[in-house]
């Protein structure tokens, strides 16, 4: 998460050794890829990914970084550096009741959104995505893209995506503009039937 009031950290501490991070947007963009991919076991994603992130000859040199210690490294980066974790705290009722967690539904994706994404940075903010490549800082990215205007391309499909269906008399035209709008810009798998 994006401090204002400290310095981003980039560094990990593995067995009492400091590694520094490769936090650049999108080396993580690509160990997200690297993840979902089922092709290759979840040992090779903890290597490959930890090899992405940190200084993979200083890893080697190290006997005691075993896959073990490896993927408790991976979820300490994960979770330190890369998913936003609100404060962490869950959400309780008055009684301190565990609330239910309303299931979220994807608005976006970094790989089949990107065209848009870059686009409205350099519509935005003047900046383009592939130059800064190795450079820009994924907390920052995250930021700069959850702050988007609402007259950019990608804010403006994410509210196609959004957007309810209108209900009442003389809608039916209007959600069939709104459906067909839905289709063209849903998600690979995500087709849209009324009512959606």
């Amino acid at each position: 998460m994006l401090s204002l009031g400290y310095q981003t950290e980039n560094e990990i501490d593995i067995n009492g050794k400091t590694y520094l991070v490769d936090m650049s947007y999108d080396n993580i963009i690509r160990l997200f890829d690297l993840l979902e991919d089922p092709t290759i076991s979840d040992l090779d994603k903890i290597f490959i990914g930890m090899k992405m992130l940190l200084d993979c000859n200083v890893l080697k040199e190290d006997e005691t970084c075993d896959g073990e210690m490896l993927a408790a490294a991976l979820l300490a980066i994960e979770t330190e550096f890369i998913i936003d974790k609100g404060n962490g705290e869950p959400l309780v009722d008055l009684q301190g009741n565990p609330m239910p967690q309303p299931k979220s539904k994807e608005l976006y994706s970094l790989k089949h959104d990107a065209d848009y994404i870059y686009a409205s940075f350099i519509q935005a903010y003047g900046i383009d995505l592939i130059e800064v490549q190795g450079e820009l800082d994924w907390r920052k990215f995250n930021a700069l893209l959850q702050g988007l205007p609402t007259d950019t391309k990608f804010k403006e499909v994410i509210d196609i995506r959004q957007r309810p269906f209108a209900t009442g008399k003389g809608s039916q035209k209007e959600n069939k503009n709104l459906r067909e709008l839905k289709n063209i810009y849903a998600l690979p798998g995500h087709n849209v039937e009324e009512g959606e």
